[in-house]
C-alpha cells in the first residue's frame, strides 16, 4: 500500500512502519529544526532527541486527536521532548565550586570588555563625581557609608545624587530600560 498524505494518519495508527518512514521523510526537518532551537547548545543531542520524538509519535499516534494540524501535533512532542533533555544535560553539566571562586581585583569581574564599555558608556552621560560614585557603588561594589566617607558627603546627599544619576542614564537610553506599571 502507498503510503500518501490522505492515509498516513490511519497507517501509523495501524503500526505501519512505512507511515513512520513517511513521517521521517516529510516531517523530519520540522522536528529537528524544532529540537535545534531548544538544544543549540548540545548539537551532538539533537539525532538522539530526534530518534525518542519519532518513537513518540509511533507509540502515541492513537492519541492524535486530527483536530489540529499534525505537524503541529508532532512539533510539540518535539518541543518536550527537546526541553526534558535540554533539563537532564543542564543537571548533568558540572558546576563550579563557589568557594574555589577567587576573584582578585574588581576589573577581573566582568572579564567582559563588551560588558566593560557598555557600563562606560551608560555613566558617560553623568558629570565625573556621579561617574565616580556609579562605579564605586556599583562596579566595585562600594556600600554607602564607605563611599560617603571616601567621598566627604553625607549619605542622604549621596542617595539623591544616585536617584538623579539613575534617572539621568534612563532618559539617555530609554531603549535599555521598561517603564515600571504602577
Amino acid at each position: 500500500m502507498k503510503i500518501t498524505e490522505d492515509n498516513f494518519l490511519q497507517e501509523l495508527q495501524r503500526r505501519n512502519e512505512d507511515a513512520l518512514e513517511f513521517v521521517v521523510r516529510n516531517y523530519g526537518g520540522l522536528l529537528k529544526a524544532v529540537i535545534r532551537r531548544i538544544l543549540y547548545d548540545y548539537p551532538e543531542d539533537t539525532e538522539e532527541c530526534l530518534y525518542d520524538v519519532v518513537l513518540k509519535i509511533w507509540e502515541h499516534s492513537d492519541s492524535y486527536n486530527n483536530k489540529g494540524k499534525f505537524e503541529s501535533w508532532a512539533a510539540a512532542i518535539a518541543k518536550y521532548a527537546a526541553l526534558d533533555r535540554l533539563r537532564v544535560l543542564k543537571r548533568l553539566e558540572p558546576m563550579a565550586d563557589i568557594y574555589e571562586l577567587q576573584i582578585e581585583d574588581t576589573s577581573a569581574m566582568t572579564g567582559n570588555d563588551l560588558f566593560d564599555s557598555f557600563f562606560a558608556e551608560l555613566i558617560s552621560c553623568l558629570n565625573e563625581e556621579d561617574r565616580t560614585l556609579f562605579i564605586r557603588i556599583f562596579w566595585q561594589g562600594e556600600s554607602i557609608d564607605e563611599a560617603a566617607k571616601y567621598l566627604g558627603m553625607p549619605k542622604s546627599v549621596l542617595y539623591n545624587r544616585i536617584s538623579r544619576g539613575k534617572r539621568k542614564i534612563i532618559r539617555n537610553y530609554p531603549g535599555y530600560f521598561r517603564k515600571e506599571e504602577k
